[in-house]
């Protein structure tokens, strides 16, 4: 075989390779289920580096009830909230570490819920997605997939690395002519947070944060284990680690006295929003802050982020940007869509 049709055949396989991929890629964008979780956790990735002052990770009581741009509006440091709704501790730990590959925070809030929580991989393939679709493939990527298909047979590692084999089945449910491909969000002007709207009426349950008498739930070994491993890397680069609790109305005074003796035998601040007073400080009223029992509204959201960026500016004497043109020019303009999305403009 002649030098020239050698190269011809070479030529025609880089040809077919970067049509399938365009291909495969246009497809997977189209088909693929873009929700705010993934779209946001994408997004970081286009944050430049070292740029993050605090970094939160978390289930959706972080994505719903912490704001970065109401923070950064109030004291000038930056944020990002890398949360999902029932976030697995695996995929919790896993975002921690690749954002520690790329950031170099003053401070790392750890939503600490689901110490008590029994996930079961077998009933949150959803949830699971919702964490997973959105981080671009890593060895923690990789890590959390090995460890979800192995505990359900079912799921395949696969259609977790090529989402497309998961969502293929969606032509049925999209006008294949008016539909566009979505690729994932690439710049978040909401820095992770992905509020709610206004749903009054809700009120503490009776003998809220009330001693009981009861012991709290024992924590479990797979969530234990992953924040004690999340704390470790964290000393590793000499970050602060917070252990965060926000409202909610499903706690009790018992786990959060258990949560507060865990942060102090692991050296790490503990900090319980629910605590009589942290709660009077913040001024939290039930019917119309609360979503629903274990989310703020944006009312209760706008509370909380204004209260939690004054004690971490405070606690941890964080930089304000707001002067500083590397950062003004785009934060500024993300908190003006921001505010206009959120009705906060002055």
């Amino acid at each position: 075989m002649g030098w020239k049709k050698g190269i011809g055949i070479m030529l025609r396989c880089v040809a077919f390779v970067l049509v399938f991929s365009m291909f495969f890629s246009h497809t997977t964008n189209l088909l693929m289920r873009h929700d705010d979780e993934s779209n946001e956790i994408h997004a970081f990735y286009g944050e430049p580096e070292d740029s993050i002052d605090v970094l939160y990770i978390g289930s959706s009581p972080l994505l719903r009830g912490v704001s970065p741009m109401v923070m950064w509006k109030e004291y000038g440091f930056t944020g990002y909230v890398r949360a999902s709704a029932l976030q697995a501790p695996a995929v919790s730990y896993g975002l921690l570490a690749e954002s520690l590959r790329k950031q170099s925070p003053e401070v790392v809030v750890l939503l600490c819920d689901n110490i008590f929580l029994e996930y079961d991989y077998t009933e949150r393939e959803g949830d699971l997605r919702r964490g997973l679709d959105g981080m671009k493939m890593s060895l923690y990527k990789l890590d959390i997939i090995r460890e979800v298909t192995e505990a359900d047979e079912r799921q395949s590692a696969l259609s977790y690395v090529f989402p497309l084999m998961r969502y293929h089945e969606r032509w049925k449910e999209i006008d294949l002519a008016e539909d566009k491909p979505e690729p994932l969000l690439e710049h978040s002007f909401q820095k992770g947070n992905v509020f709610l709207g206004y749903n009054a009426g809700l009120d503490y349950p009776e003998g809220f944060m009330q001693p009981t008498g009861q012991a709290a739930p024992a924590f479990n070994a797979d969530a234990q284990a992953y924040i004690e491993k999340s704390i470790s890397l964290c000393r590793e680069k000499d970050i602060p680690v917070v252990l965060l609790h926000l409202p909610k109305m499903a706690w009790s005074l018992e786990e959060s006295m258990a949560v507060e003796q865990f942060a102090a035998d692991n050296g790490v601040v503990y900090l319980d929003l629910d605590r009589e007073e942290n709660r009077t400080q913040l001024g939290i009223v039930p019917q119309e802050d609360y979503y629903d029992q274990g989310h703020m509204n944006l009312r209760g959201s706008v509370k909380v982020s204004r209260w939690l960026g004054k004690w971490l500016d405070e606690r941890y004497a964080l930089p304000d940007h707001r002067n500083d043109p590397t950062y003004a020019e785009i934060w500024n303009a993300d908190w003006a869509e921001y505010a206009k999305k959120a009705g906060l403009e002055e």
